[in-house]
Order: C-alpha cells, then sequence, then structure tokens
C-alpha cells in the first residue's frame, strides 16, 4: 500500500475490492495478525460482492458493495469442519448450501410477499399460511414413518432370508461349516449395512426434528411477526424488498449477526434458519448443513438404504443359489428374532416405536395446534388450545406405539363484569379490553353511564316521557341512539312531564313499552252562570258576581257566581256575594242577600259625616267668650230661644267648642289660652270637665277642628286627632292621640301666616273628592286656604299644595273670627238650608252676629271657594254644631 510504485488509483476494481475488504477484515477486533492469510476469493451475489478471506481453519467473510465499500462489519470466524480440506473445499460446500437458501428463500419470499398481500384485506390468511406450514411438516413426517417402515420391511426380509437358510441348511446340513463362514460374512455385511442405515435414519430422524423443529419457530415467528406488523403493513411491504436482500447477503455471510434484519418476520426466519444450521453441523457433511441438505440427505439417506437393503438380499440369493449347487449346507446361523439377538451374541438393532399422527385437530375441536417434534418413542406433543380455553399438557409416544394421553382443553373463566366465554368480553354497559394470555384472563371492565335522558343501567332505557332506542355496541363499547322528548297529546303540555291544560281534564300515563302517551285531555265547560274570560278562569254573568279559576289538583273550577251588587259606599271587596268589608274609620258590616239589593247592613261614617244620621237637633255656641252651649231643635237653630238645656263649660273664656266626631257620643273639647280641656256632657246639663293637654308654645290659640280616623288607612292606622290655630304664632298645630284616645301621643307644626283664626278638615269619604283637604282662614290677610293632607305620613311634609283665596271683609267673610266649620252634603245647618247638598265651609264671626258660607269644589289638588249665603245668627261669635243621633241620644 505504501509502495510508489503501487498505486490504489491503477488497481483493477476486483483487486480495489479485495483489498477493501480485507482491510476491513485486518480491523476487526478478533482478527489474529499471526496468522498468515490465505489469498482471498471472491463471490457475486445480487447488487453486492463476497469476499472470503481463509486464515488457517477460520474463514472471515466481508461483503462490500460496487463501489468497493464494506456493508456492515467482517462476520465472525467460521470454523470449518472435518470434511472441508481446502478453502475451495469449504467454499464449495457453502455454495451449494447458499444456493439451496437462495432457493428456499426465494420460494419463502414469494410465500411470505403473498401473505402480506393477502393480510392487508383479511388478516385471518394468516391462518391459511400456518395450515400449510403444519401441512408441510406433517408431509415430513409421514415420509419419516415411511422411511421407517421401510427399514422394518428390510429386517422382515432379514428374517425371511434367515428362514430360508434354515429350510437350506435341513437339506444341505453337510455343507454347514462352508455356508456358515460364507453366512458370517453375509451376515457381518448385512448387519453392518444395518447399522449404518439405521445411523443414517437416525441423523434423517435428526435433521427432520430440526427441520420441524425449525418450520414451527419459523411459523410461529412469521405468525408474530405478521400480527406485529398488522398495523404496520404499509412499512413492511415498503420495506420488503431490501429485507429480502439484506437477507440473502446475511445468509452468505454470517450465521449469527443476522439481527440486523430483527424489524420484520422475514429477520425472525433467516434467525431461525440460522440457528438449525449451527445446530446440525457436527453431523452435517460441511457443518452448514440447511433445510435443502436435509432433505437432500432423506432422500440420500433412503436411496442408501434400499441399495444396501437390495444388495444384502442379492447377496444373500446369490449365496444360497450357490449353496444349492454345489450342495452344500448350512449347519448353523443366528437371525435376529423377536428378543433383538444376532450372530456372535452382537445385539441386533430394533427400529423404534411409531405412534399414529394426531396432528388432525378435527377430532379434538377445541384444540387449535398439535406441535411434535417426532411421532417415534419417547418423542412429545404439545397440544395449543383455542382462545379462551386452557389445561392442555404435552403428551408422549410410548413403547407400545401409543400417545400417553390425549388433548383436554377446558373453557377458561371470564373476569368479573364479563361473559361469553370463550370470547368474552365485558358485559352490557362496562369497558375495557381483555386479552387471554394461553391460561387466563387479563383486564378489567368498569361501568360506563347511561346517555342524557335515560337510566337503569346497565339495560339503560329512556325516560319516562323520552322516547328513543338504546343499544350497547360490545365493539365500540358506546351506547347507541339517544333519547328526546316526546311530543305530548292534544289540550296538553309540559314534556316531558305532560299534562292536561288549563281548561282540560283527563289523566295521561307514559307508556315505556310504545314510549307514547296514553290517556287525553278533554275540555271542561265553565260552571252555570259563568263564561269563560281566559284558558284558567271563568267570569260570572250580568247579575251575578264572583269568579271561577282553575284548579290543576282537580282539574276542574273553584269558586262561585253568586247574584249580588257591588259593594256599597264606604266597604271594599268584589261584590256583595263575595263580601264587603268597610273602609278603615267607618262602622258596621255588610251580608249578602238573595234578593234585591242583594245585602243588609251596611258601613257608616262616624255620625257627623254620615247624613242619614241627622237627628235633627243641634249644640249651640253661645258667643266667643260664653261660658255656656245650649241644646236646641234644628228648627230653632239660628234664634236665642227657645232652649232645652244648658251646658256650662270649663272657662269663661273658652274660645273654640268641638265634639268628638268619631266618637258620636256626648264628649267635647273646648280651648282656653293654651289649655285643652276634655269635656262629658250628661242628661241633666252637667258636664265633667279634666284638664287634657297644654300647649307649650306660649302663644295664643283660637279656632279648633276634629281630624278623623278614616284620613288615615288600614296599612298606616290612626286613632284622629285635632286641629288648632295659632292666632299668634302663625302655624297650625295636629295634635294626635293614642290609642283609646288617653292622652296626645304626638305633635306637629303646619307653617301658615299671622293670626290664624279657624281651621277644619273635609274628609274624602264624607265630600267625594279624591284628597283629603284641609281648611283655614286668616283676619290679617283676609285670605282662605287649602292643603292636599295625607296624615299617614305624619309630619307637616303630608301637606302640600296649598291654594290661597282672597275674601271681602264684613261682604264674604268675618272682619274678626274664631271657628271654622265643614258640612258634608246631606248635613243641615239650620231647617230649611237650601244648600244642604254641597259641600260648605262656614266662618263665624266674633264681631257680628253673622255666618259666612262657602260651597267648595275639587280642582286637581285644589279646593275652587264659591260664595254662597251670609246667615244671621243670635249673637256674635254664635254658630250650630249639628248633633247625629247617637251624639243627641247620650244627652237626650
Amino acid at each position: 500500500l505504501h509502495s510508489s510504485s503501487c498505486s490504489f488509483r491503477n488497481m483493477s476494481g476486483a483487486a480495489r475490492l479485495l483489498l477493501l475488504a480485507a482491510a476491513s477484515v485486518l480491523a476487526a477486533p478478533s482478527f489474529d495478525p499471526t496468522q498468515p492469510l490465505v489469498a482471498p476469493t471472491l463471490s457475486s451475489i445480487n447488487d453486492e460482492i463476497v469476499v472470503v478471506l481463509q486464515q488457517g481453519s477460520s474463514l472471515w467473510i466481508q461483503a462490500v458493495d460496487s463501489n468497493g465499500l464494506p456493508v456492515g462489519s467482517p462476520d465472525s470466524v467460521i470454523t470449518a469442519s472435518a470434511h472441508a480440506q481446502s478453502l475451495q473445499d469449504l467454499r464449495t460446500e457453502l455454495l451449494a448450501v447458499i444456493a439451496g437458501l437462495q432457493t428456499n428463500i426465494t420460494a419463502t419470499t414469494e410465500s411470505t410477499a403473498t401473505s402480506i398481500s393477502n393480510l392487508e384485506t383479511n388478516v385471518g390468511a394468516l391462518t391459511a399460511v400456518s395450515q400449510t406450514l403444519q401441512g408441510n411438516v406433517s408431509a415430513l413426517t409421514t415420509s419419516a414413518l415411511a422411511l421407517q417402515q421401510a427399514v422394518a420391511v428390510a429386517h422382515n426380509s432379514i428374517q425371511t432370508v434367515a428362514a430360508a437358510v434354515d429350510a437350506v441348511n435341513a437339506t444341505r446340513a453337510s455343507d454347514a461349516a462352508t455356508l456358515s463362514v460364507a453366512i458370517a460374512s453375509i451376515s457381518a455385511t448385512a448387519s453392518s449395512n444395518a447399522v449404518a442405515a439405521t445411523a443414517g435414519l437416525a441423523q434423517v430422524s435428526t435433521a427432520v426434528a430440526s427441520v420441524n423443529a425449525s418450520l414451527q419457530a419459523t411459523a410461529s415467528a412469521c405468525e408474530s411477526g405478521l400480527v406485529q406488523s398488522s398495523t404496520a403493513i404499509a412499512s413492511v411491504q415498503s420495506a420488503s424488498a431490501s429485507s429480502l436482500s439484506a437477507l440473502n447477503i446475511s445468509l452468505v455471510h454470517t450465521v449469527t449477526s443476522l439481527q440486523s434484519a430483527a424489524n420484520s418476520g422475514l429477520s425472525a426466519l433467516n434467525a431461525s434458519v440460522l440457528q438449525t444450521v449451527a445446530s446440525v453441523q457436527s453431523a452435517a457433511v460441511s457443518g452448514l448443513s440447511t433445510l435443502n441438505i436435509s432433505m437432500q440427505t432423506v432422500a440420500g439417506g433412503q436411496s442408501a438404504a434400499a441399495s444396501q437393503l437390495g444388495a444384502v438380499n442379492g447377496s444373500l440369493v446369490q449365496t444360497i443359489a450357490t449353496l444349492a449347487a454345489t450342495g452344500n449346507t448350512v449347519s448353523q446361523i443366528t437371525a435376529c428374532g423377536t428378543n433383538g439377538s444376532v450372530y456372535s451374541g452382537q445385539s441386533c438393532l430394533r427400529a423404534p416405536a411409531v405412534c399414529p399422527v394426531i396432528i388432525d385437530t378435527q377430532t379434538h375441536p377445541l384444540v387449535q395446534t398439535i406441535t411434535c417434534r417426532s411421532i417415534t418413542q419417547g418423542s412429545q406433543c404439545t397440544p395449543s388450545c383455542l382462545t379462551g380455553y386452557d389445561g392442555a399438557a404435552p403428551f408422549t409416544c410410548n413403547s407400545t406405539g401409543q400417545w400417553s394421553g390425549s388433548p383436554t382443553c377446558i373453557l377458561a373463566v371470564c373476569p368479573a363484569l364479563a361473559s361469553n366465554a370463550p370470547n368474552c368480553r365485558c358485559n352490557q354497559g362496562y369497558t375495557g379490553t381483555l386479552t387471554f394470555d394461553g391460561l387466563y384472563w387479563q383486564g378489567t371492565c368498569t361501568p360506563s353511564t347511561c346517555p342524557a335522558n335515560s337510566a337503569g343501567f346497565p339495560a339503560c332505557s329512556c325516560n319516562s316521557g323520552y322516547s328513543g332506542i338504546l343499544t350497547w355496541n360490545y365493539a365500540t363499547q358506546v351506547y347507541g341512539g339517544s333519547c328526546a322528548a316526546a311530543a305530548c297529546p292534544a289540550n296538553a303540555t309540559g314534556a316531558p312531564a305532560c299534562s292536561c291544560l288549563p281548561g282540560f281534564r283527563g289523566t295521561l300515563a307514559w307508556q315505556s313499552g310504545t314510549q307514547t302517551y296514553s290517556g287525553s285531555c278533554q275540555y271542561v265547560s265553565c260552571p252555570a252562570n259563568s263564561v269563560s274570560s281566559s284558558s284558567t278562569t271563568c267570569s260570572c254573568v250580568a247579575n251575578y258576581y264572583g269568579s271561577y279559576t282553575w284548579n290543576p289538583a282537580t282539574q276542574n273550577y273553584t269558586g262561585a257566581c253568586l247574584p249580588g251588587v257591588p259593594c256599597p259606599a264606604g266597604s271594599s271587596g268584589t261584590s256583595t256575594a263575595i263580601g264587603c268589608t268597610c273602609a278603615f274609620g267607618y262602622t258596621g258590616s255588610i251580608s249578602p242577600s238573595n234578593t234585591p239589593p242583594y245585602y243588609s247592613g251596611g258601613c257608616f261614617m262616624p255620625g257627623y259625616w254620615d247624613p242619614s244620621s241627622d237627628s235633627g237637633y243641634v249644640m249651640y255656641r253661645t258667643g266667643y267668650f260664653a261660658t255656656t252651649a245650649t241644646l236646641k231643635t234644628l228648627a230653632n237653630a239660628l234664634l236665642a230661644t227657645p232652649v232645652i238645656r244648658t251646658y256650662t263649660m270649663a272657662s269663661a273664656t273658652s274660645w273654640s267648642f268641638i265634639a268628638d266626631k268619631d266618637a258620636d257620643s256626648n264628649i267635647y273639647f273646648s280651648l282656653v289660652s293654651t289649655n285643652l280641656f276634655k269635656m262629658v256632657f250628661d242628661r241633666a246639663g252637667n258636664v265633667a270637665t279634666t284638664t287634657f293637654y297644654n300647649f307649650p308654645t306660649g302663644g295664643t290659640i283660637i279656632g279648633t277642628g276634629w281630624i278623623p280616623a278614616m284620613m288615615w288607612t288600614a296599612a298606616s292606622p290612626g286613632y284622629g286627632g285635632i286641629l288648632v290655630g295659632g292666632y299668634t304664632t302663625s302655624n297650625m298645630y295636629v295634635l294626635l292621640f293614642n290609642n283609646g284616645k288617653t292622652a296626645i301621643s304626638g305633635t306637629y307644626t303646619v307653617p301658615y301666616t299671622s293670626e290664624v283664626y279657624g281651621c277644619d278638615v273635609i274628609p274624602k269619604q264624607a265630600s267625594g273628592f279624591t284628597y283629603h283637604f284641609a281648611v283655614a282662614y286668616t283676619r290679617g290677610s283676609k285670605q282662605m286656604s287649602s292643603w292636599t293632607v295625607d296624615m299617614t305620613v305624619g309630619s307637616a311634609s303630608g301637606w302640600t299644595n296649598r291654594i290661597d283665596n282672597s275674601y271681602s271683609s264684613g261682604v264674604s267673610g268675618p272682619s274678626n273670627g274664631a271657628q271654622a266649620i265643614y258640612f258634608p252634603p246631606g248635613k243641615q245647618m239650620y231647617a230649611g238650608d237650601p244648600y244642604v247638598s254641597m259641600n260648605r265651609v262656614v266662618m263665624t264671626d266674633t264681631t257680628t252676629a253673622f255666618l259666612y258660607v262657602w260651597q267648595v269644589t275639587q280642582s286637581g289638588t285644589a279646593l275652587v271657594w264659591n260664595f254662597l249665603v251670609k246667615v244671621a245668627v243670635a249673637n256674635a261669635g254664635g254658630y250650630p254644631y249639628p248633633l247625629s243621633v247617637n251624639s243627641y241620644n247620650a244627652i237626650a
């Protein structure tokens, strides 16, 4: 390499290849540099070149490509067999082996390619491949059996010859010595031939067993490889051509490093074949036997055995004929008999026992395969049960030619929550992967859940009111189908829990079998004296009051339509037939009646406000500083006499006088400067007077008015009060009673103007107005004013919408005064009052003996004042106070 005259570039192609291969071998870790190398040889296989170098009795094999680059590393050392006397001998044998392997590989490649193609459309083709391999094993086993039987026939032929010799011996006794020598020679030859045949047969049996094991391993490896390749079949197809090429090269230059092609089923095949070749090296002619050499050995053994037996028979026949011609006889010969003895006491070879062929699994339907290395005495067969069965134990061929047992397969138990043995799968509604390991099922099954709107796991079905079909798919392990709400029948609603609409009656029941509702909903007519006004109510016809409402629980109308009229004034409610409740501040009760006016009783305002309670009497206040009050008839109200009774009041300076209009009895209140007195009049003219309240104002007060309880509400109740005009303070004062009117529980101030004289209130129940009003007048500015009042507020903020109106002193109003009095419609001020139908406000005059009468009407939140008349009374500052029936009866 270092010679200047040796240029690598100028070398021939073969020389460069040999040099490159030698360089690769020399770099191998196991190369021995102390031993010489024999000149290398070249071989070409497909597109690669194999270089073989010999070092002593060892060979180095290196593959290179067409560019001279090594393909892989040098193969391990292959020790030459005893028959290989030179590299050329070993090469000849190796090339013969390679040629045989190449033929077998080509056939196997074609079969495998076909199997792979078939696997794309039907993985079941693997079974056919396995059965074909089993058939090959069966055929080889049958051939071995036939050969064993031929040997047995040969032994029988020898025994027949021996019998013929015995017959000749009987007739040729004199030639016994000569014949004995000849027979001994023949027997020795025959025995030697028999031994040779038997040895050859043993080698054949061993080779057949190896082939059988190889084919079984090949089938298993192929089957395993194909199964593993099922998810990557496309990859196997694309790589199959290169894998086969690598296989051919690898078989040529190595028997131990073929695992580089183990990524496919063909790699496993090559490994199995090479392992078989290695295992029979010592018995093969070249030490590298293959499937083809083994088959040739079988054929050669059969031919040699037949030739040897023919020669023996021919020799015996010729000898017997010669002896017969010469008249010699055989005096003594020992033939192989049933006891196995032979001439000179040497053992006679016995043919081993042969058991029947049992590879047919049809007689054992639960057995998938039966693997037998041989069917001769001492051989074992291993059964393999179908998936889902276990318990099959090996059985042995005994000396009588019978099998020691038979295949037995027991059904394997499925795991918990699984069934369908031997093809175990998770039960309906359960998911999981189950695999059979040959003895037991592995894996677990876990529960899934029912689909939406269904229940009843694991046999899930649609809930009530839902329709659909649910089916468990064992392959995908999910429920197929869905449940949807079923439509309600006519005149029903509320899916999935359908019920009849209001106004319809019926019973609906869900039928799970048909997944529909049974029953119907029928229209329900309104009860008597009513007509339908909506889907849930029936209204009463004319002259009937009440209503009917649909009751879903009873599927009927509840209520009533009774004859009646609307609730009368002073009460609230639907009608007199249903019930009327007296308004707050009213007294009385209303009961229904079936005859006009369809009720009895009534709700009444306190007597003073109620026109129907006018007694025809008045309590007359005699003057501004008067100390008395007189009881008169209504006819004499404006006159000084006659007087029925005179009451002396608490103080001579009493400026105002009012009755408890809510009590409607004999209770009165009077103001004297800053003191409020309570007075009780009796029938004898006596007055029981008590001080009720002291004003802390320090000023002078004059006018007063009674605030009735009906100016509050049931939700915000009040118990009445007194309105007071603050003459010198420019204010009005609101005094509120406690419950029971035993004391003043609260006060507040309403600002007005100077010299407040008279004041009073106008309840809307008495006036018919839409608001409660308060009124007052003042001498200073000669004006009358009004407010809308909400007593439930409880403060001056409830007094709003103040409106002022002027009057003319001495013409339409007083020049001096002390009191303002409200007269509701129907309440007479005196007999023959022409304005009794009107709402009136009367102002007193403490200077002249006149009363100024004004009509008031409502205009929104304001009062409209209309002067009516100037009425003369008995004395200055005097005015009549009408008595109700109750208040008069309390003192009459």
